[in-house]
């Protein structure tokens, strides 16, 4: 289009190319010759002089001088080879060819107007968006029943997923959409430097001994009766290092594991009926006491303690969904 259309403010949405999401089509539109000859901003000017059939009521639409539409109406007329608008008894008519494509231009351009208007907000009462989330037990069996809770009365027809969390690097799974965020440990968000990560909340650990154990009426363990005791070690990740062994090493001890297992839940019922000890986050071990014959006991002084991440993918950041979830489960604990 000629310099002067394009400094002039137009009061429609600038024409851009329509294409497919596939690879193959967007390759083929790329190395089409035609369409790379075409400004597709003339398909603006040819529908609003399809509305107005007047040369001068049309460029007063789209804030041009008569010259300057004039101008766009002759190229138009060479791009697609046709008059586009002869003058007849009762002014400007539309050829044949004019006709045939009025509709599919409008369609789209009315399409692109829908693609770049802004996102809409998400309506959380009528909506049925899945939410996969990326959890490890902690979050599985403290956050998810409340999570599930909260969005009961408040989404009441979107879904819940739990994709139990791997030692494997998360990012394509939340850049390809595949989680919708994950609620886990600071070590997921260690993986790439591009993922959003947001401190979320604390726990600390204590430790868990069967009803029936020679230290239940205790109150605290020192370190060398932790180090004594045999244990065992849930390990939603089934790796050995945690931050337990890395607190320990520091103190020059080295804990005597007995059995290894990825489920809290496993691994109270092991410990409820020997003389094992087990150390879990506060709100884990709660509820494991409800279920089993266990007693709490404080675990030795400068025990570290647990803290949860909600990490999601910059991708997402202006999301609507994803945003809504995010605060959901902020609002928790």
């Amino acid at each position: 289009m000629s310099s002067s259309i394009r400094r002039r403010k137009l009061n429609c949405p600038v024409m851009i190319c329509k294409m497919n999401n596939s690879d193959s089509s967007i390759h083929e539109i790329n190395n089409d010759s035609t369409l790379r000859q075409i400004d597709l901003n003339l398909l603006l000017v040819f529908d609003v002089l399809m509305q107005e059939k007047n040369v001068s009521r049309a460029a007063e639409r789209v804030f041009l001088s008569q010259s300057a539409m004039s101008n766009a109406l002759k190229r138009l007329r060479e791009m697609l080879e046709d008059p586009i608008l002869v003058r007849g008894a009762k002014g400007m008519q539309p050829t044949p060819r004019a006709l045939a494509l009025e509709a599919p231009v409008r369609s789209i351009l009315q399409q692109v107007v829908r693609t770049i208007q802004p996102v809409q907000p998400f309506e959380p009462e009528t909506s049925r968006a899945r939410f996969i989330i990326g959890m490890n037990d902690y979050s599985e069996n403290i956050v998810l029943p409340a999570l599930a809770a909260c969005l009961r009365q408040s989404a009441p027809h979107v879904e819940l997923i739990a994709h139990m969390l791997t030692a494997a690097d998360p990012e394509p799974l939340l850049e390809t959409g595949q989680l919708s965020l994950i609620i886990g440990t600071e070590v997921y968000s260690k993986h790439s430097k591009r993922l959003r990560s947001e401190n979320w909340i604390s726990d600390r650990l204590v430790c868990l001994v069967s009803q029936n154990h020679p230290l239940a009426t205790s109150q605290h363990l020192n370190l060398k009766q932790f180090e004594e005791l045999r244990h065992v070690y849930p390990s939603p990740l089934g790796l050995r290092m945690n931050i337990v062994e890395t607190w320990l090493a520091e103190q020059g001890v080295q804990r005597s594991i007995a059995v290894t297992t990825r489920s809290y839940w496993v691994a109270a019922q092991i410990v409820s009926g020997s003389d094992y000890l087990l150390s879990v986050p506060f709100r884990v071990a709660t509820k494991l006491m409800n279920h089993f014959p266990l007693c709490l006991l404080e675990p030795p002084k400068g025990f570290p303690g647990f803290r949860l991440n909600l990490i999601w993918h910059p991708i997402y950041e202006g999301n609507p969904e994803t945003q809504w979830v995010l605060n959901q489960v902020r609002k928790l604990f």
